[in-house]
């Protein structure tokens, strides 16, 4: 058996902390972003016309994601809806804040406002490809919806959610009652 020199040891030694080195670096797999094509979307104006977005993001926690741009909240402007479609950064987390109008009023009046930071990461399939993330704000309450591309060979039961009424669709967020 051959026996290994100090010099050769040393060598490997340093490779392998190298090694190390780059592999903590560059983070572990749990840490890698995720891409898929998938839609992120809300509408207001339809679903939820006495509510004010004032701010959204859906994003994880390294990227900036979909978000509400900063100029306009910063000048007070409120967001009517977002319809975004393409090979998006798989969010872990959705934000959202609003505010609620009363109803009735010919100039705005404010019930309150409120926010939500939900955690998608137990709430989403492991592929969201094709699929379409979508919030409703009721009142107090922010709805997370997951809604399936239409499928003509099936008719599903019109739901709570326009616009998507024959489409499969499953609420992820708040959870329901079993």
């Amino acid at each position: 058996m051959k026996n290994i020199q100090p010099r050769s040891l040393k060598c490997l030694f340093a490779s392998l902390m190298l090694f190390g080195l780059t592999a903590c670096a560059t983070g572990g797999i749990m840490d890698k972003d995720v891409y898929q094509a998938h839609t992120f979307s809300f509408d207001t104006m339809r679903d939820s016309p006495n509510v004010e977005v004032l701010d959204y993001q859906y994003s994880n926690a390294r990227h900036a994601g979909v978000r509400a741009e900063r100029e306009r909240i910063n000048m007070g402007q409120t967001f009517g809806g977002e319809n975004i479609y393409g090979s998006l950064l798989r969010g872990d987390f959705l934000y959202v804040k609003w505010r609620v109008k009363k109803p009735g009023k010919l100039l705005p009046e404010y019930l309150g406002t409120y926010e939500d930071r939900v955690d998608l990461r137990s709430r989403l399939p492991a592929d969201i490809t094709g699929l379409r993330i979508h919030f409703v704000v009721r009142g107090t309450q922010l709805y997370i919806y997951l809604v399936w591309p239409y499928d003509p060979k099936h008719d599903y039961p019109p739901g709570e959610l326009r616009g998507y009424e024959r489409q499969k669709k499953v609420q992820i967020y708040p959870d329901q009652a079993k």
